[in-house]
């Protein structure tokens, strides 16, 4: 696990893989996804893996992850933390303040705003 180059390892079917989010890899999420991707719904969070396996892992498509089925829950949880390393690194994520609060719109931020939520509930 490296959160300086955004890389967690999955253990998946008995193997361990690389799960590594570059920019390249960030902008075909957005694309694929749009701003905020549910990273809760099955296919696309085998999805955004998929590209996130690309790199290391390219026989690891959506489809092959979708047959092996991992835990849903511990499996998203993977990689939202290589996505948070991915736009963070090891930076502390504040907490909003409540003037920010008002001053922002509710779909300002976007895929941020929801990594920063579903991280703050931690």
């Amino acid at each position: 696990m490296n959160p300086i180059t955004g890389e967690v390892e999955v253990q998946l079917n008995g193997e361990t893989f690389t799960l590594r989010f570059d920019w390249n890899a960030l902008a075909a999420i957005e694309e694929a996804h749009g701003e905020n991707p549910n990273l809760f719904t099955p296919d696309v969070v085998a999805s955004v893996a998929a590209i996130g396996f690309k790199r290391h892992h390219p026989e690891m498509t959506a489809e092959r992850i979708m047959e092996i089925s991992p835990p849903l829950m511990p499996f998203a949880q993977t990689v939202q933390k290589a996505l948070q390393w991915s736009y963070f690194g090891l930076e502390f994520i504040p907490d909003e303040d409540e003037d920010s609060k008002k001053k922002t719109s509710p779909d300002r931020g976007g895929f941020w705003r929801l990594l920063l939520r579903r991280w703050r509930k931690k």
